[in-house]
């Protein structure tokens, strides 16, 4: 291994020849310091270039290597770095003591050079694998965090599952992209995928800025909810115009697409299904009046029950679309929405 890429040693003792001993043995595997006091070997360890592991006597004039150890593990930049301490004391009171300051092993005086180097090469591989299974770690949880709302994923890092739960008054939107199909038919699946998910990115972003929270995808289909895991003051109002919002987003004025959105309101129940690919989801009948509704709208509005829009009436323009047959639920009345014209 060359140079630069060694791990770099800290020894911290005050007798010349204990550090030229353990210098001896690591010379030739390890880039080394040495600190002959525990002042010099704390400015060592906090400098730009922090050790990768430290060797530490135990008995200093001054400051004696427990309080060097007690500050090393105090402070947040030097706090991971692995303590072995060097020392000739052998009662176990002693080793109990360094533990409980933070030491991971005690190499005892007078030295083996054998043993020096294999607990030094043991706790390096120790820290290596630590280092690559928090790297896993993170990796995991980016994944996670892109999958599922941030709050499921808290939840399954915690407790390794979503409890599934009912949630009342949540506003679910529903949108798709007309003439999606025959765009697919006629192009290639690069060029359909990059103006899809070119689509499906502002989507989030505008999502993100009404409060709401994208719960799927389902082909040319975009989900959200307001009002789920995390509390909204106005949910529906919220939801139409992240709708009306949407509507009227165009990535190219010559892909002849238009955007549909439905908005529905009530209870629904959440949860994760799947093992091998986790799927956050919401399921009831507020789910499915919210999807039927997207087929209602027209071009720049949202569709709606009368019972919605009822209840927003006064921050909306709408129009009857009469009553029409819905899936599962047969003739109801169905309104469009419009933002309200500034007088």
């Amino acid at each position: 291994m060359s140079g630069p890429d060694r791990k770099l040693i800290l020894i911290v003792d005050d007798t010349p020849t204990n550090v030229a001993v353990v210098s001896g043995v690591l010379k030739d595997l390890f880039r080394t310091k040495v600190a002959t006091n525990g002042e010099k070997a704390l400015a060592i360890a906090t400098a730009a270039e922090k050790p990768d592991l430290i060797l530490l006597d135990v008995m200093m004039p001054g400051m004696d290597g427990y309080e060097v150890c007690r500050r090393l593990k105090a402070n947040p930049y030097t706090a991971e770095i692995p303590v072995i301490f060097l020392t000739a004391k052998t009662d176990s009171l002693d080793e109990e003591k360094g533990f409980e300051v933070g030491a991971v092993d005690y190499i005892h005086k007078p030295f083996s050079s054998p043993i020096v180097l294999a607990r030094v090469k043991t706790q390096l591989a120790l820290q290596a694998a630590l280092g690559e299974a928090q790297d896993a770690r993170n990796q995991a949880d980016t994944l996670l965090h892109a999958l599922l709302p941030k709050k499921a994923a808290d939840e399954i890092r915690s407790i390794g599952t979503v409890i599934p739960r009912r949630y009342e008054n949540v506003a679910v939107l529903f949108c798709d992209v007309t003439n999606f199909t025959a765009y697919c038919d006629k192009h290639e699946p690069e060029d359909v995928v990059s103006r899809l998910d070119a689509l499906f990115v502002i989507f989030e972003r505008i999502t993100a800025k009404h409060g709401l929270e994208k719960i799927k995808t389902i082909g040319d289909g975009f989900m959200a909810v307001a009002g789920l895991l995390h509390k909204h003051h106005d949910p529906v109002g919220a939801a139409v115009r992240c709708g009306l919002e949407m509507t009227s987003t165009l990535i190219d004025a010559h892909l002849d697409w238009e955007v549909r959105v439905g908005v529905h309101a009530g209870p629904v129940v959440a949860g994760v299904v799947g093992q091998e690919r986790y799927q956050f989801d919401i399921w009831g009948d507020t789910v499915n009046v919210a999807a039927r509704m997207v087929g209602m709208s027209a071009p720049g509005s949202v569709a709606t029950t009368k019972e919605i829009w009822e209840t927003i009436s006064s921050a909306f323009d709408g129009e009857s679309l009469g009553m029409l047959e819905i899936k599962g639920k047969g003739a109801i009345s169905v309104f469009g929405l419009r933002l309200r014209a500034s007088p």
